[in-house]
């Protein structure tokens, strides 16, 4: 019995491998007070949930896009993630965040419209679907196109 529940999270583990990309940490904006970096990013063909998991449909794969978002204002505001697109500099696609996530090594969800209290920090994983064999380089947030820049 425990050599099969070894086989089967060896197993579990090999197929969800991810691929992780780390990042020039740079600050951008969201709004004239909200301030957020993208932390890394990562491709991989499931997402495990609590409950089960998602796989990729065919000729797909899920991007994840790591970010800190930081109020420095001081008052609660709207944070509204459905303003980041992942866009394809193939087709001129734009990809929406399929899911908000709080980042962990358990998958929670969160709200894709938000807040941000005053002065707060919050770190989320955004969950895209995206062509397999297309490198994610651009992000829009809020009609504005700002470039990935991958560390070597």
């Amino acid at each position: 019995m425990k050599k099969i529940i070894l086989l089967s999270l060896i197993g579990l583990l090999a197929t969800s491998c991810y691929t992780v990309y780390q990042v020039v940490p740079k600050t951008h904006n969201y709004s004239e007070s909200i301030i957020f970096k993208i932390d890394k990013i990562e491709e991989g063909k499931s997402v495990s949930t609590g409950s089960g998991s998602y796989n990729a449909t065919r000729g797909n794969k899920f991007v994840f896009v790591f970010l800190t978002v930081k109020n420095n204002l001081d008052e609660r505001q709207k944070l509204d993630f459905d303003k980041f697109f992942l866009l394809n500099p193939n087709t001129k696609t734009k990809h929406k965040a399929e899911w908000s996530m709080m980042p962990g090594p358990i998958n929670v969800w969160g709200k894709i419209e938000s807040y941000i209290q005053k002065g707060d920090e919050k770190q989320r994983k955004l969950v895209y679907i995206f062509p397999e064999d297309v490198k994610p380089n651009m992000l829009m947030v809020n009609d504005k196109i700002i470039y990935i820049e991958y560390a070597r």
